[in-house]
């Protein structure tokens, strides 16, 4: 199983503890497919996660983004080295729903999101959850736990819109501030 670095997607991190999410092993967009959804200022977030129905404070409660181009960084606090950064980017798959890849190390996770100007909630592509729920045609091959997008003639953005259905309910709420 690939698990999780400390230093991935902080936001994502939080809810990677328990299981492992659709990654690459490149990242499949860039700066030309993302949407700079939060503007031109770093915005910071209270952070939330979904426990027994409720939302609960995360154990980190804030993150701060800050613009690099259409996408954002975020520096680990847990490192002290300013070069050590993840990028996130929010490429639209249609009017309501966003895909959000993380990078890390050169890798890239992925979940499905909402913005409504104040509040993103997140849900994850957990493997589990997405190999449950297979289809003989699904874009994603398994290993283990651990779970990796094929390549593929489709444009990645047609494959995550067929996976997000399997997505799951919102695993994180993040309310800017």
């Amino acid at each position: 199983m690939r698990s999780p670095s400390p230093l991935t997607f902080p936001l994502l991190a939080l809810f990677l503890v328990s299981a492992c999410v659709l990654h690459t092993k490149t990242p499949l967009f860039t700066d030309g497919n993302a949407l700079p959804l939060f503007g031109v200022h770093p915005v910071t977030f209270a952070v939330f996660d979904a426990k027994d129905g409720k939302w609960v404070a995360n154990d980190e409660p804030m993150a701060t983004l800050t613009p690099v181009g259409r996408h954002y960084d975020m520096a680990d606090p847990s490192v002290y080295d300013p070069g050590k950064v993840d990028s996130y980017y929010f490429i639209p798959l249609d009017d309501q729903r966003l895909l959000v890849q993380a990078v890390t190390g050169g890798e890239a996770d992925y979940a499905i999101a909402t913005w409504d100007g104040k509040t993103l909630l997140a849900s994850l592509f957990d493997c589990t959850r997405l190999k449950a729920h297979a289809k003989a045609d699904d874009p994603v091959t398994y290993d283990g736990d651990s779970c990796a997008l094929l390549p593929g003639d489709a444009l990645p953005l047609t494959q995550f819109d067929k996976l997000a259905p399997r997505a799951g309910p919102p695993t994180l709420k993040f309310v800017r501030q």
